[in-house]
C-alpha cells in the first residue's frame, strides 16, 4: 500500500513539474511579445542654458546613413535564397523597372527606424550614401522620409569609389570639414579610409527584436557638442575589428547571366541585374538558420563610446 502511495505521489510530482515548466515557457513567451511590441521611447528633455551655450559653439553635424542591412533589409522576385522568414509581410514594395523588365524588391525596415530617423533629424544634417543604384536607393530614401524632408541630401553607386569589387565611400565629398561628419554603416570596407569618422553596426536582415538603432541614441545625443567628432570615435577601433570579423563585402556582377542553382530555378537575366541593383554585405543566412542564427545579428550595445 505504501508502495502504491509513493509511485502515485512520484507520477502526481512528475506531472505537477511537466505542468509547471509549460506554463512559466508560455509565460516568458507571452512576456517577450509583449516586451517586442511595448512603445520605444527616448525622452527628449530641454537643454540647459550651459548646453545650449556649448551647443551653440560647434558646428552642426553631418551624420551619413547607409540603407541596406543598416536600416533596412530587401529581396527581390526570383530570389533563390531568402533571409526572411516565410509569411512575414514587407514594410513595403517597390516596382523598379531594369532592363524594360518590372522588378519587385521587398523591403523590411529595421525596428524603430522611423523613430530613429525622427529623433536624429532634430540633431544633424542626415545625409543618405548608398553603394546601391540610385533607381533603387532614391525609392527607399523617398519611403523612409515620408514627405518629412529629411533626407534630401543623397549619394548613390556613381558616386562611390570601385575598390577590388567592393565600394568605398568618400566623406570628403560630402563635407570638407572632417571633424563635423561620420558615417554609420554595416560594412567597415565602405568607411575604411575613414575610421575615426565611423559609427560601425551590426549588419540587420530579419531579426524583430533588434533594437541596436535605440542603443545608439544616447551616443549620437552626446557626440553633437562635441568639436571634432574623431576625438570620441577615434578611440573605438576595436569596435571595427569586431566588425571587420564578419563582415567582407559582397557584391554582384553587373552582366546579365543565367546561373546554374541545382534544384532551384535558373536565374534570368533579369534576376541577376535585379541583384546587381543592391549592394550586399555579408553573407545571408539560409532558410532554416533565420530562426538560429537570429542572435548572431543581433547588434552590441557600443556602449564603451560613451567613456
Amino acid at each position: 500500500m505504501w508502495k502504491q502511495l509513493e509511485m502515485g505521489l512520484r507520477a502526481f510530482l512528475l506531472i505537477a513539474s511537466r505542468i509547471w515548466t509549460c506554463l512559466c515557457f508560455t509565460l516568458k513567451k507571452q512576456t517577450r511579445a509583449i516586451i517586442q511590441h511595448q512603445s520605444v521611447t527616448y525622452d527628449l528633455f530641454p537643454l540647459s542654458p550651459l548646453s545650449r551655450h556649448r551647443l551653440s559653439l560647434v558646428k552642426r553635424k553631418v551624420l551619413v546613413l547607409d540603407l541596406d542591412e543598416t536600416l533596412i533589409h530587401s529581396h527581390h522576385d526570383g530570389v533563390v535564397r531568402q533571409t526572411v522568414r516565410p509569411g512575414v509581410p514587407p514594410d513595403f514594395v517597390l516596382k523598379v523597372t531594369i532592363d524594360r523588365h518590372p522588378v519587385r524588391f521587398f523591403v523590411h525596415k529595421r525596428p524603430h527606424v522611423d523613430f530613429f530617423l525622427d529623433i536624429v533629424s532634430q540633431w544633424y544634417e542626415l545625409v543618405v550614401f548608398t553603394a546601391s543604384m540610385e533607381i533603387y536607393g532614391a525609392a527607399v530614401a523617398d519611403k523612409l522620409d515620408s514627405g518629412r524632408g529629411i533626407l534630401q541630401r543623397r549619394f548613390y553607386r556613381q558616386h562611390c569609389t570601385p575598390d577590388f569589387g567592393s565600394y568605398t565611400k568618400d566623406l570628403s565629398a560630402i563635407c570638407n570639414d572632417l571633424s563635423s561628419v561620420f558615417i554609420l554603416d554595416n560594412s567597415p570596407g565602405a568607411y575604411k579610409a575613414y575610421p575615426d569618422n565611423a559609427i560601425p553596426i551590426k549588419s540587420w536582415f530579419s531579426d524583430p527584436t533588434d533594437v541596436a538603432l535605440l542603443n545608439l541614441l544616447p551616443v549620437l545625443d552626446a557626440l553633437r557638442f562635441t568639436a571634432d567628432v574623431r576625438s570620441v570615435l577615434s578611440r573605438n577601433l576595436h569596435l571595427h575589428r569586431l566588425c571587420v570579423g564578419g563582415g567582407n563585402v559582397t557584391t554582384m556582377s553587373s552582366r546579365p547571366r543565367v546561373l546554374d542553382t541545382g534544384n532551384s530555378k535558373p536565374k534570368t537575366d533579369v534576376d541577376s541585374l535585379a541583384e546587381s541593383v543592391v549592394t550586399r554585405v555579408e553573407e545571408p543566412p539560409s532558410d532554416g538558420d533565420c530562426v538560429k542564427d537570429n542572435k548572431r545579428f543581433k547588434s552590441r550595445i557600443p556602449q564603451r563610446m560613451c567613456n
